[in-house]
């Protein structure tokens, strides 16, 4: 049966139900007896049980003692509430309270209570009464033990009570429990920040196990299942701490785990189908997140994210569809050539018709279409038809320079590795294929041309171009050197990068090829003899100091058991880089297991400069000799120690620091003791640290250890307390105090903001400031900023400006730019005390400055300034016609800018700047242009509008005839001519566009003005030639020489020729390629040349001409128009046209040239024949191209055949 004090806290708590046995049994108290018995109570008489803890009224309202209590066997009652009884009235179903007190009632087990004396029981209950100022009520049950307490107050304070009691009378506890582990750094939270309120709150002890993977062998048969992998979780405290603890920690657990991911295994079979195979899967699901493992990709699953209920739901189903897509796919075998491959498009069929292409590496085996056997036939038929659009041709590059194959396989390489053969195939929108080289002993070298089969013009190009490409890299241009052992190879780009047009290749590990590539980007011959050389002599140069190098390049061979060799690796290779590390970068190397002749069980070979190589021999040697010392007593160890409270950064966030020490340096580390809390503890300890490994190893791990540990220990938090108003001055403007000072210090100063927070040194409160760093360092910046806060405090002045409301909004500015560049500017903090009255109704609104006197007067000036500008400005519209709008903004903005110029606005701010003079954009319909701003600024810019708009309605307009080839003359550069004459003259000028068949200039502006510039444009467009000789359009390409003849004219005689409005003819003329040679120009024979001629048409009719006219002192152009005439006489006489054909130009013209064209010069002038020699990348540029005369073309072949 329930104690009495179990049924009234059933009642407290609303979950008693009264039963038969529960009726109350009717008494009449005894006129002798002070006290009632237990037994002849109703247990629903308040009398009996005081639940308000106030003392008990019988009906006749006698006092009336309880008998239960910590005396619960009829002898003087105990009671814990106030000794003042107040009076309660009771409703039928139980008491209601005007004051804000609550009742608690709750029971203790005994197996949960700790083993209390009475005296001591109720020394503990007075001391909870009186720190929490409660009434508190207890009783005993006889048979079970269990106590039941009644607590009335506050709520605050019957909650303290409560807690208060459970931790005083019952056991110490220990709950166990367990959490995924992957929500294990979520329950902690950045640096305990979630845990350390749970512990602070519920004053237990809290400890979370660390996950240990090896605690699980065998992979777990659902990795869905969040408790596969757990963590343990150990709870110490009182009850009811221990269960609110728990209780707090699971509400983040279950928090975490609310979306949770899982994943679908996918077979490698059906991943490149299985995204649109589960499309309605992700719309029944839209609230889910799925991501599909990409064809191609390593990756072997679906995952999904979002609610976990929701996600197992839909792996099921995904499971169930991909069995289902499983059973609809099916494979075909096609034969495709291996050269089709690269033309399948195997991701434009997979995502257009659903069907994987799958490629053999075999050349013999079939081509694979796996896909449902509907999709299959419409993908074959599309990768027919686009291999059918392709072709492969191969040319074989061996039969170059004469079959020198050595030769042609190292350009084949320089043009593989410098991208020529790209760049050939990107010009003619194909595709080619390198030769393969890695062979030294090849016969052929088949390079391969992928083009469409409806472009073969592109085949035919790109085929002339390699061809012409790979001839011109001569022999002669190269230069093969086999002297530079491979060791150094690695130093050659450093030596030849920088030189211009050199390039190189290494092939077979031995041999380096030199080019010469300088010539090979002109567009016209060159002599070669005279042009190469120089840059293989500078390549060779370079290289002498890597063979000078050479010469200290040392071998050793240790010998080395092969068992041992494993020390000198290392744990993952780490003892090995050190050992590299410590010789000089690329200068030794290490071949484990080897000798100078290969592979060799038990020897190591050591190749490198001898000093250097001689240091690793003798580090090598000093490891294996370790290793056989420390071999007995397990390897070496070293253990040293650091500072306590240092111990938990050293060992970085979930081991990070020390986990990257062990990967370094391939060693073990055990550290005594826990390194919890460690920052907490006397600065004084130290502790032990033990490094295993290698001793070389171990050394370095200890010194890297030590270094960071004494790092570490001297780093200092200092927390200055500065109040938040000083704040802006002592950082500076943009921060540039606190800057220097933590540049000068390297130091760390923070202040306070929304995302310092987040980091232990970030301040406490908005009233301070911390400083990080090495202590001495950071006490000189406490020191520093202390004596800035101090000079700030006594040179912290108020002052208070009254500014209309109008110019509030210009103070400020937009998102408060302008009032905080004069806060950043002065170092014055400016703060607006808002009124409590509407804006509209405010006349004037103060702003409260702070900073020294002199900031705040610089601020107050600067302010005022803005005010003034506000109440001096004034708006003007003035009616201007459209036609007019034009005229004022003027060539990109430059009349509008010169208006606002001279009217004085250059110094003011963009925005007020751009509202000075605001004119109506074109097309849209407005006549009205608006000035605003300063009042004196405004007026002057209306008066220049007025004047300009006067002077357009004045100004006439007045064509100026020029003929068309003189128009440059008044344009310049850059049309820099026209506006110097518009702008000296005020006068705008419109001259026609060079399409334009007018030669009529139209002149706009004053009578005056205009007639002022007609004078001056007589002056400049006057004729400034001396001669003019009239060419015929027929000779013009003979007597040009492509230009050639200008030159001379220009480098000998200083006289300049133009062509008037002819000059694009001219030129085009003097560019022109040679003629197409007649039929049967090429030899038939094995002939390296041939020369053929052919009767040209000796028409007198000469057609149109071109002036060539003659700038220049007068005696200079009178000598070069004879010159001229010379040579327009000489072409009237032409009769027969030439063509000079070779096999091998490359070689053949160049020398017919002639250094500086020298050769050529004085074949022309012994012979009288006009001689073109065709640019390279000419369509005949195998010819050379003459006319003249009968004899003078046979003279003239006669010269080339001796040269050659």
């Amino acid at each position: 049966m329930a104690t009495p004090a179990e049924i009234i806290a059933a009642r407290v708590n609303g979950t008693y139900l009264a039963a038969a046995q529960d009726e109350p049994v009717s008494s009449k108290p005894s006129s002798k007896s002070t006290s009632v018995n237990e037994e002849t109570r109703c247990l629903s008489d308040e009398s009996a049980f005081p639940v308000l803890g106030g003392g008990a009224q019988s009906l006749a309202g006698s006092s009336v003692s309880t008998s239960w209590g910590p005396s619960s066997n009829g002898k003087s009652p105990v009671s814990y509430a106030s000794s003042t009884n107040t009076s309660s009235k009771a409703a039928v179903n139980g008491p209601k309270f005007k004051s804000s007190s609550i009742q608690l009632a709750f029971s203790l087990d005994a197996e949960d209570q700790s083993n209390i004396a009475r005296p001591e029981f109720i020394k503990i209950m007075n001391s909870i009464k009186a720190s929490t100022s409660s009434s508190i009520e207890c009783t005993t049950s006889q048979h079970t033990k269990k106590r039941t307490f009644l607590i009335t107050g506050k709520p605050e304070q019957a909650k303290q009570a409560k807690r208060l009691i459970i931790k005083k009378l019952t056991k110490p506890v220990v709950i166990s429990f367990v959490i995924p582990a992957k929500t294990r750094a979520k329950v902690i939270g950045a640096q305990g920040r979630n845990l350390k309120p749970i512990i602070q709150e519920n004053e237990v002890k809290i400890d979370i196990g660390q996950f240990d993977g090896s605690a699980s062998p065998s992979p777990v048969d659902d990795e869905d299942d969040i408790y596969a992998q757990t963590v343990n979780v150990a709870i110490e405290g009182d009850v009811e701490g221990c269960k609110q603890a728990k209780a707090q920690i699971m509400a983040i657990v279950n928090e975490d785990l609310k979306n949770s991911q899982v994943r679908v295994l996918v077979d490698g079979f059906v991943k490149p189908f299985v995204a649109k195979a589960l499309g309605g899967l992700v719309s029944k699901y839209p609230d889910l997140d799925f991501t599909f493992p990409p064809y191609g990709s390593s990756s072997k699953s679906i995952i999904i994210v979002g609610d976990r209920e929701d996600s197992l739901a839909a792996k099921e189903e995904a499971k169930e569809l991909i069995q289902e897509l499983l059973a609809t796919l099916v494979i075909e075998l096609v034969a495709i050539p291996k050269t089709k491959f690269s033309f399948i498009p195997v991701t434009q069929v997979l995502e257009e018709d659903n069907v994987l292409v799958e490629l053999p590496e075999d050349e013999d085996s079939p081509v694979k279409f796996i896909g449902e056997k509907a999709n299959i036939a419409p993908a074959q038929a599309k990768v027919k038809s686009i291999i059918a659009q392709f072709k492969v041709e191969t040319m074989d590059m061996s039969k170059a320079h004469k079959g020198n194959i050595p030769h042609v396989r190292a350009v084949a390489a320089m043009f593989t590795k410098y991208g020529i053969f790209d760049a050939i195939a990107k010009e003619y929108g194909i595709k080619i294929n390198s030769p393969v080289l890695n062979v030294a002993e090849i016969k052929s070298i088949p390079i391969e041309i992928i083009v469409k089969t409806d472009e073969p013009e592109n085949t035919k190009n790109a085929r002339r171009a390699i061809v012409t490409a790979v001839n011109k890299v001569t022999p002669d241009q190269t230069l093969e050197i086999s002297d530079i052992d491979s060791f150094f190879h690695s130093k050659i780009p450093g030596a030849l990068d920088e030189i211009a047009g050199a390039k190189y290749v290494i092939l077979d590990d031995s041999k380096i090829y030199l080019f010469d590539y300088s010539s090979n980007q002109s567009d016209d011959f060159e002599d070669f003899e005279d042009s190469f050389a120089p840059v293989l002599a500078e390549c060779q140069k370079a290289l002498e100091g890597i063979k000078e190098l050479q010469s200290t390049l040392s071998t050793f061979v240790l010998q080395v058991p092969s068992a041992q060799q494993i020390h000198i690796k290392g744990p993952n290779g780490t003892t090995l880089r050190t050992i590299l590390a410590s010789a000089e970068p690329g200068s030794v190397v290490i071949k484990l297991h080897s000798n100078a002749s290969g592979v060799s069980k038990n020897e190591v070979l050591i190749k490198g400069l001898k000093a250097e190589a001689s240091k690793v021999q003798k580090d090598i040697l000093e490891i294996v000799e370790e290793a056989e010392e420390y071999s007995a007593t397990g390897g070496y160890s070293t253990t040293f120690e650091v500072p306590t409270f240092v111990l938990a950064r050293v060992i970085g966030k979930g081991g990070s620091k020390l986990n990257s020490l062990r990967d370094e340096f391939g060693i073990k580390i055990d550290i005594a003791g826990d390194a919890k809390n460690s920052e907490n503890v006397d600065k004084s300890l130290r502790t032990e640290i033990t490094v295993n490994g290698i001793k070389r190893n171990a050394e370095g791990a200890k010194d890297a250890i030590k270094k960071l540990a004494n790092k570490l220990a001297d780093d200092t938090l200092v927390r200055l307390r500065i109040e938040n108003q000083y704040h802006r001055r002592i950082a500076g403007p943009n921060f540039t105090y606190v800057n220097r000072l933590e540049d000068r210090y390297n130091v760390k100063i923070k202040f306070p903001s929304d995302t310092s927070s987040n980091y232990s040194d970030a301040p406490n409160n908005e009233n301070e400031i911390t400083i990080r760093g090495p202590s001495k360092n950071v006490a000189r910046a406490e020191d520093e900023l202390k004596q800035l806060y101090t000079f700030e405090k006594e040179n912290g002045h108020k002052s208070s400006i009254r500014i209309p409301s109008k110019a509030v909004a210009r103070v400020i500015g937009k998102s408060g730019a302008m009032i905080n560049d004069i806060s950043d500017a002065t170092g014055v903090d400016c703060k607006f005390n808002k009124s409590p009255q509407k804006d509209a109704d405010v006349e004037f609104v103060e702003v409260e400055l702070t900073g020294s006197k002199s900031a705040l007067k610089e601020a107050t000036q600067k302010i005022q300034e803005i005010v003034s500008d506000v109440e001096n400005s004034i708006t003007v519209s003035i009616t201007v016609d459209p036609k007019y709008h034009r005229d004022l903004v003027g060539p990109s903005g430059s009349v509008l800018r010169e208006i606002i110029s001279n009217a004085g606005g250059n110094d003011l701010s963009r925005q007020e700047y751009h509202r000075l003079l605001t004119i109506p954009n074109e097309g849209a319909g407005s006549d009205q242009v608006v000035c605003q701003g300063n009042k004196l600024v405004v007026n002057k810019i209306v008066d220049q509008i007025k004047n300009i708009i006067a002077e357009k309605e004045a100004s006439i307009k007045v064509e100026y005839e020029l003929a068309k080839e003189k128009h440059k003359l008044i344009v310049g550069p850059g049309g820099s001519i026209r506006k110097s004459l518009e702008e000296e003259f005020g006068v705008q000028i419109y001259i026609p566009k060079v399409n334009e068949a007018s030669n009529m200039i139209e002149l706009t502006g004053l009578p005056e003005k205009i007639e002022k510039l007609k004078v001056k444009l007589d002056e400049i467009t006057k004729d400034n030639w001396n001669e003019s000789i009239d060419i015929p359009v027929i000779y013009h390409a003979m007597i040009s020489n492509r230009g050639a003849t200008i030159k001379s004219l220009r480098f000998e005689h200083n006289v300049e020729v133009s062509y008037g409005k002819f000059a694009r003819k001219a030129s085009s003329l003097s560019n022109a390629s040679i003629p197409a040679p007649p039929e049967g120009s090429e030899p038939a024979d094995e002939s390296a040349t041939n020369f053929v001629t052919k009767k040209v048409d000796e028409s007198s009719n000469e057609g149109s001409t071109i002036p060539w006219r003659l700038m220049g002192e007068a005696e200079a152009t009178a000598k070069a128009a004879q010159i001229i005439e010379s040579q327009l006489a000489r072409a009237r006489l032409v009769t027969t046209a030439g063509w000079f054909y070779s096999k091998n130009p490359s070689a053949h013209f160049p020398k017919i040239v002639g250094p500086q064209g020298s050769k050529i010069n004085k074949i022309r002038q012994a012979s009288g024949a006009f001689i073109t020699v065709p640019r390279t990348n000419e369509k005949y540029n195998n010819f050379i191209y003459l006319v003249g005369t009968d004899e003078s073309l046979q003279k003239a072949n006669e010269e080339f055949l001796k040269v050659l």
